[in-house]
């Protein structure tokens, strides 16, 4: 096979991807025939193995279900830098960061020991009788654990030192089946499964007393790398790219086996914590809306109606756009306990009262058409029930007023809406915020405390 040799230099800096840059005063070396053959035989493998895996878990693929369980740069590969080695084969992926790839390889004239190091920017060590630890004191990264104070802005370290992986060298001892992946020694990935048990402390008014919980993350550390792999030796006939495809499909399975079987045993010990991920998701996603400042109170409408367990949690029956007389409700719920509620929305830009206290004509105007819908009810009580299919509703029904946000509001402002309250108690007035915290604490009731961290922790509660 004829290859194009390139001289150059690769960089390997911090998190980014490998960078190759072209040098003509890079002192080339000549590959051997030995060396020719063996870059052919892996790099063909390599790249069938990938191709195969990509094409596996996409859209039209067999296990595009699996897509989620697998590592990223198997199912959207990036950039792919393979090694060979005096005594094996190291091979390094990368994420895919745009949409030319670089897949290169390279002929060096270290060991796989000293190739780990340095494609894993000294984050993997392959152990041996001369140097069972790194003998560099700053092999790995620094990691510290330390709690935090918001109220007292204190920081305490819990922990502090050094991560790296590290394995012994070691061959198989018998030959690998015909067909079967060449014998990988080490296959670690660029990340730390970190685990934190503890119990909830009182914030503020919120109590829980004794809550256990376990708090699971994932730590990615810095470098530029998904994943490094080490073949050693250097047996050319399991090199066989004819079964390539058959590697990759036994490594999607082997993947997405482990990732569930993790997620089942923490899920066991919280059966709850798939619903309050997925509630988590959609209060953020309503929070994310509400801080965008929607115009149009038809994207708020839409929102609502695509998730109505924010608007009333206890519902069994939701009616969008219900025409009563020649208005038109944005909702009407049925509670289990047949209890009805209309519902008007207003956008949740517009202010509740003025400067001088005086309710805003954008309120009033609000609160007035509740107050119409409830008047042709009691006008026309039996055809709406026989037409629209109310049964059960009564000509005084419960309403509820969304508009604007809690920020726009004073205190005055708070307490003139607990008097509107007072006066009208079947009549609720709240913000789009006082909205999303009815919500929030509804859910914690049923399924535990919701918490915002950010990135990919996952609490569970056991």
């Amino acid at each position: 096979m004829s290859r194009e040799h390139k001289k150059g230099q690769i960089t390997l800096d911090g998190a980014n991807p490998m960078a190759f840059v072209e040098a003509d005063e890079v002192p080339s070396a000549s590959w051997t025939p030995e060396q020719e053959a063996a870059a052919d035989a892996v790099s063909l493998a390599i790249k069938r193995y990938m191709k195969t895996a990509e094409d596996l878990v996409a859209a039209d693929g067999k296990y595009f279900h699996l897509r989620d369980k697998i590592p990223e740069y198997m199912a959207n590969p990036g950039n792919l830098l393979m090694a060979i080695c005096t005594d094996g084969v190291v091979v390094r992926y990368e994420k895919k960061t745009d949409a030319k790839r670089k897949w290169a390889v390279t002929v060096i004239p270290q060991g796989i020991a000293e190739a780990t190091a340095m494609f894993s920017q000294n984050l993997v060590h392959i152990e041996s009788v001369e140097a069972p630890h790194p003998l560099n004191e700053n092999f790995g990264v620094e990691f510290k654990l330390f709690t935090h104070s918001p109220s007292q802005e204190t920081s305490h370290d819990i922990l502090a030192g050094r991560i790296w992986f590290q394995t012994k060298l070691a061959t198989p001892q018998l030959p690998a089946p015909v067909g079967a992946k060449p014998y990988c020694l080490l296959s670690v990935r660029n990340q730390v499964d970190l685990e934190v048990h503890g119990e909830l402390c009182a914030e503020g008014d919120v109590i829980v007393p004794g809550q256990r919980f376990v708090a699971r993350s994932t730590i990615r550390l810095m470098a530029g790398w998904e994943c490094i792999e080490v073949f050693p030796g250097f047996n050319l006939n399991v090199w066989n790219v004819e079964f390539a495809p058959l590697w990759a499909e036994h490594d999607i399975l082997g993947a997405a086996l482990i990732t569930q079987t993790k997620d089942t045993q923490l899920s066991a010990l919280d059966p709850r914590a798939s619903a309050r991920r997925q509630y988590a998701a959609l209060l953020a996603d309503f929070k994310a809306l509400l801080d965008s400042d929607p115009e149009r109170e038809q994207l708020l409408q839409t929102f609502l109606q695509n998730s109505p367990i924010l608007l009333c949690p206890t519902h069994v029956r939701m009616w969008p756009k219900l025409p009563l007389g020649t208005t038109i409700t944005d909702f009407v719920f049925r509670d289990a306990a047949q209890e009805y509620m209309l519902v008007e929305l207003e956008r949740s830009t517009l202010q509740l009262f003025r400067k001088d206290g005086h309710a805003t004509a954008d309120l009033t105007h609000a609160q007035g058409q509740i107050v119409d819908w409830k008047r042709y009810l009691e006008d026309n009580l039996q055809t709406v029930q026989r037409e629209l299919g109310l049964d059960g509703i009564t000509p005084n029904p419960h309403g509820l007023l969304v508009i604007g946000r809690s920020q726009s509001l004073l205190q005055r402002d708070r307490r003139k809406l607990q008097t509107m309250t007072n006066e009208s108690p079947k009549l609720r007035i709240m913000t789009y915020d006082d909205v999303y915290e009815n919500a929030k604490a509804v859910f914690e009731n049923l399924l535990g405390p919701i918490w915002d961290t950010g990135g990919d922790t996952q609490i569970y509660y056991p």
